[in-house]
């Protein structure tokens, strides 16, 4: 496993690759229903949500705590992407919304130690800062990065 420098350098190529398909894309076309009933501006929610949900966890564990809050359950999935898709921004204020969640998510990641990145060599386990990258963001981007493609293409953008 990877890691914190090359982690983040992950990240940060997933987000640039999928933050540079979305250039050309127009305002009106935030609003097109195409991936399942999400729109544009509903997949940035998501996406933004998710890194919210996320930041304060790495904040969390380099304090020692686990990284979901309490009360918090994550398994359900189906239900927090529904929340987050619901309150989306329309148009390009979604991307904005995005961009500010990346940065935060981005911002939590670097300050999280070192020591919590990688693979522990005795249990061979990844630790969790690798997994909070994977999960909302490097995970995330590959996951949406194909739909997305997709979508644009189809529209020829």
């Amino acid at each position: 496993m990877t890691d914190k420098a090359a982690a983040i350098h992950d990240l940060e190529l997933g987000y640039q690759e999928f933050r540079g398909s979305l250039h050309n894309v127009e305002e009106d076309r935030y609003k097109e229903t195409w991936l399942g009933e999400w729109n544009l501006s509903q997949l940035l929610a998501h996406m933004a949500g998710w890194f919210r949900e996320m930041t304060p966890a790495f904040e969390r564990v380099s304090r020692g705590e686990r990284p979901t809050p309490e009360g918090a359950d994550y398994s359900k999935s189906d239900e927090w992407n529904a929340g987050f898709a619901k309150n989306s921004k329309p148009g390009t204020a979604a991307l904005k919304d995005f961009e500010e969640a990346y940065a935060g998510y981005l911002a939590a990641a670097k300050a999280l130690p070192d020591n919590f990145y990688g693979q522990d060599p005795d249990s061979g386990k990844v630790r969790i800062g690798n997994r909070l990258l994977q999960a909302s963001g490097i995970g995330h981007f590959a996951e949406h990065q194909p739909q997305l493609d997709a979508w644009i293409k189809a529209k020829g953008e």
